[in-house]
């Protein structure tokens, strides 16, 4: 079977299984395997450029949907990107002016200070996936259809308390695992020596429109 959209994923999973009654928690199963996946797979598809606005007097702008993780965040026209400081150790500045330093805030991305002015900002951030009936497929599922199929099959054999199926469908995630990071890991490996700009913290101004 082909493993090209959420219906199909969720088809394979029954039909690894075995078992046909199943069709109300596949879709957790699936949902758990994407929470694992948003958490240690680092490829290159994760990574996304959101063009935000900074407004005079604020120091804080919400976040864009399916924000997971901060990669670098850099202010219109400016090549050197601002610098992230620990939320516990960013000292505040009452007084309005340009952002040199940023951090994570709930849901927000925080500067040091309010704002002076409006300020263009990008930033480059890891996105979180959900496969859904609306979103029937991304670039993971694409690439790498392996690591939803067997992670939902891993998901699956604690509800089935199946110790068998645990060890194999682990020992098969782990390694997909492993093979996609290794390939996302050279593909980034490749496009530095090529000459193309890096993918995590680019300072290059030509990505502002990415």
């Amino acid at each position: 079977m082909a493993l090209a959209s959420y219906t199909d994923l969720k088809g394979a999973v029954a039909d690894w299984l075995e078992r046909s009654d199943l069709a109300d928690r596949i879709p957790d199963f699936i949902a758990l395997a994407e929470s694992r996946l948003n958490r240690l797979f680092r490829g290159r598809m994760n990574e996304v450029n959101a063009v935000l606005t900074a407004v005079p007097g604020a120091r804080s702008i919400a976040a864009p949907p399916a924000f997971s993780e901060a990669v670098s965040v850099h202010l219109a026209g400016c090549a050197e990107a601002l610098r992230f400081v620990d939320p516990a150790l960013m000292e505040l500045r009452p007084e309005p002016g340009r952002p040199n330093f940023w951090t994570v805030e709930g849901g927000t991305l925080a500067f040091e200070r309010p704002c002076d002015r409006a300020y263009g900002v990008r930033l480059r951030h890891l996105r979180r996936f959900a496969l859904s009936d609306t979103e029937p497929s991304n670039p993971i599922l694409a690439d790498y259809p392996d690591l939803y199929l067997f992670g939902a099959l891993l998901e699956a054999a604690p509800f089935l308390r199946d110790a068998d199926l645990l060890a194999l469908f682990q020992a098969r995630f782990d390694a997909a695992l492993q093979e996609a990071n290794a390939k996302e890991a050279q593909s980034r490996r490749l496009s530095t020596l090529r000459g193309e700009p890096a993918l995590v913290g680019v300072p290059h101004t030509d990505l502002w429109e990415q």
